[in-house]
């Protein structure tokens, strides 16, 4: 089984933060787009910047709301699709329109999946990232503690 722990320093799945799982499976998608529109790209910004480009979600998408526990809360219109649960969200403005990571989470016979991971905007290969199962006692043990720590 895997672990989970979900914090103000984000979410960690096995001990390592998602946003580095991610940006690791991101960065060549990030650093082609980099390639065919460098003018998209000023001084500040770089394309391996893109990779990874997520934070946590605001505390009222955290216990004892049932956000994670297949009971997504209403998102904006056209961000997830049936089934998807958005997990984090731009690091730029923290919005879920502009940019945000999305997952099937399945709630089953004691454990809690998370699979079909996708970028709401973009058509990035995400599919070396999960699938994780947890634990669901581990799971909703790690939601209940994200209110304190």
């Amino acid at each position: 089984m895997d672990s989970v722990e979900f914090s103000r320093g984000g979410v960690f799945v096995n001990g390592v933060r998602l946003v580095d799982l991610v940006r690791e499976a991101e960065l060549p998608f990030a650093m082609q787009e980099g390639r065919e529109w460098p003018e998209d790209f000023g001084l500040e910004e770089s394309p391996e910047g893109l990779a990874g480009a997520y934070v946590g979600l605001i505390s009222s998408y955290y216990w004892p709301s049932r956000h994670f526990v297949g009971e997504p809360k209403d998102e904006p219109l056209g961000i997830r699709e049936d089934g998807e649960t958005m997990l984090l969200v731009c690091s730029g403005c923290s919005m879920a329109e502009c940019w945000s990571l999305l997952a099937r989470v399945e709630v089953m016979d004691g454990t809690v999946r998370w699979s079909g991971f996708r970028k709401s905007h973009g058509d990035w290969d995400l599919s070396a990232v999960g699938p994780f199962a947890f634990s669901h006692s581990q799971y909703e043990q790690a939601l209940r503690w994200s209110v304190i720590a």
